[in-house]
This record gives structure tokens, C-alpha cells and sequence, in this order.
């Protein structure tokens, strides 16, 4: 009897923990309440604020009732619930209107999902002093909508926005490019520069960009990478493999040749920054940069700018 009891015992606590383990029926988690009862329950606590609660409310919509026509919407309101949401949530607002084009790659709503996915991005934008990879991913956004949808309600506003975008990139770059100047890295600050008169010419502010350009190659020496060429050539001129194999009267010619070499080097560089002085004298008359720029002609010899200051 003991035994017997024991066994039934175990049983009636194993079919109780199976039963107690029961995922509820979708029934039981709405309640009997249909997709539009939802959707209007939660689209009404959103208007009122409550973002917590109408977000639940949608949620059933996602987890329980996807195949319903009020789940677009749906998936769409839960994205600008954290956009437009007391606390802006923008990734989290980034990651459901991804969600929507995800589940829905060909809806009339797209250019709307792609706009705030956008503008997420764009309202995470650093200042110009931060790396840029918000400002970015805003522009190719931007971009593919305009791409996409051309003619779509969001499109000049878009283009307002990438016109935006640039300009910060272009300012970054700048000001990256002055930051080689300030730290003596002229190179590396011509190359940017240069990049960037190049690659942004409508929205480079061009004042800095051609003053801090000519005081790059105003300052810039022989690189190592110039160097290591020049003394290829030099060793391939003279037949030697490495300079072990100079002689005392080779050295001497090496120093010679070197110095000339370095000499007319610099006085190209110097030559170059010049000509980005003038450019800024010319086409910007007044103004800080102007003023600098001509006190560096005129220390670098340039007698008509003299002339000019004299007069």
C-alpha cells in the first residue's frame, strides 16, 4: 500500500508541475480582444503619454497577432513611440523602424521608416571636434531615400539634411587638418587638407582650409618617405648596394647632393604654400585668415603684397 501510494503520489505532483508550467493560450494573453481593440488601446495610450503601456499593448499585436492587416501600423507606432517618446529614445526608435522594413521591404510606408532611421542618426551627431560616424550613416541614409524615392513627401527635407551632413564631415576634416599643423605633423596635415579642398569643395570653409594648407607646406621638411627614395636613386647612381660600402669621398658627395636636394625640396614646398596664401588673399579679401595670410607672403618675400600693405 505504501508503494502504491507513493507512485501515485509522484504522479499527481508531476502532472501538477506540468500544468503549472503551461504557456498561456493566446486567448488567455489578449484576453479576447482582437487586433484593432489593441492597436486603438495603444494608440490611445500613446497620445496620452503612457509610452510603457501602449507599448504592451502593441506588443501583442507583434508576439501574438502578426498576421493581422493592423500589424504594420503597429510595428510603425512602436518605432515612434521611441522616437517621439519623453525620452527620445533614437536607437532604440532606429532598431524598430529597421524592424518594420525588415517585415515589410516593400511598403508605402518605407520612405517614412528610412527618413527616421535617418534622423536618428543625424540627432546622434557629434560635434566636429568627435569622429563622425553618426553624420555618416545620416548622410547614407539620407541618400537612399533620395535614391529610392525621389519624388517622396520627405525628399527636400532630406536634402537639407545631407547638405548638412556634409558640412560637418567637411569641418572634421578641417579641423583634423589643423590639428597636424598644431602638432607639427605637416604631412599628414597636407594630405588631409588637400583631401578635403578635394573631395568637399562646396562646403569646405576655404579661408581655414587654404591658410592652414600654406602653413603646412610654409613649415613642411623633407619626409622619411622623400628621404628613403633619395637615397635609392643616390646608391643605384653610384653602384653601391647599402651604405656600408661609401667611401669617406662617397659620404661627403652624399651630404653635397642631400643638402641641394633637401634645399630645393623645401623651396617647393614653400613655393606651393605661397600659392595657397595668394589663393586666399585673392578670393577673400578681408577677414582674419586674408590678414594672416598676407603677413605670411610678406615674411616669405612677396613685395607686391608688401607694396600693397604699405601703400
Amino acid at each position: 500500500m505504501n508503494r502504491t501510494l507513493r507512485i501515485s503520489l509522484t504522479l499527481a505532483l508531476l502532472m501538477g508541475a506540468g500544468l503549472g508550467c503551461r504557456k498561456p493560450k493566446v486567448a488567455d494573453k489578449i484576453q479576447g480582444r482582437t487586433a484593432p481593440d489593441l492597436l486603438a488601446k495603444g494608440e490611445s495610450l500613446l497620445r496620452n503619454g503612457k509610452w510603457e503601456q501602449g507599448r504592451a499593448e502593441l506588443r501583442l499585436i507583434e508576439e501574438y497577432l502578426p498576421s493581422t492587416p493592423e500589424f504594420p501600423k503597429a510595428k510603425l507606432l512602436l518605432a515612434d513611440s521611441y522616437f517621439f517618446g519623453s525620452t527620445n529614445n533614437y536607437p532604440e526608435a532606429q532598431v524598430e523602424y529597421q524592424s518594420f522594413l525588415n517585415y515589410f521591404p516593400r511598403s508605402e510606408k518605407r520612405d517614412y521608416a528610412l527618413y527616421h532611421i535617418a534622423l536618428c542618426h543625424y540627432a546622434s551627431i557629434m560635434s566636429a571636434e568627435r569622429e563622425q560616424t553618426e553624420t555618416k550613416k545620416a548622410l547614407e541614409t539620407f541618400q537612399q531615400l533620395l535614391k529610392e524615392s525621389p519624388g517622396s513627401t520627405y525628399a527636400e527635407q532630406a536634402k537639407s539634411k545631407i547638405t548638412q551632413c556634409w558640412r560637418r564631415i567637411a569641418e572634421h576634416e578641417l579641423l583634423v587638418g589643423v590639428f597636424y599643423v598644431n602638432t607639427y605633423n605637416y604631412p599628414a596635415a597636407e594630405n588631409r587638407l588637400k583631401g578635403l579642398l578635394q573631395t568637399y569643395p562646396e562646403y569646405v570653409d576655404r579661408e581655414r582650409a587654404y591658410f592652414f594648407l600654406g602653413e603646412a607646406l610654409r613649415k613642411k621638411l623633407v619626409t622619411q618617405e622623400t628621404l628613403t627614395q633619395f637615397n635609392k636613386e643616390f646608391l643605384a647612381k653610384y653602384q653601391k648596394k647599402d651604405f656600408t660600402e661609401l667611401s669617406p669621398s662617397d659620404l661627403a658627395r652624399y651630404k653635397l647632393d642631400f643638402d641641394k636636394f633637401s634645399k630645393e625640396e623645401i623651396a617647393k614646398y614653400r613655393e606651393e604654400g605661397k600659392g595657397y596664401y595668394q589663393k586666399l588673399v585673392e578670393s577673400y579679401t578681408t577677414g582674419e585668415w586674408a590678414t594672416r595670410a598676407r603677413e605670411r607672403m610678406v615674411e616669405m618675400g612677396q613685395r607686391d603684397v608688401k607694396e600693397e600693405l604699405d601703400s
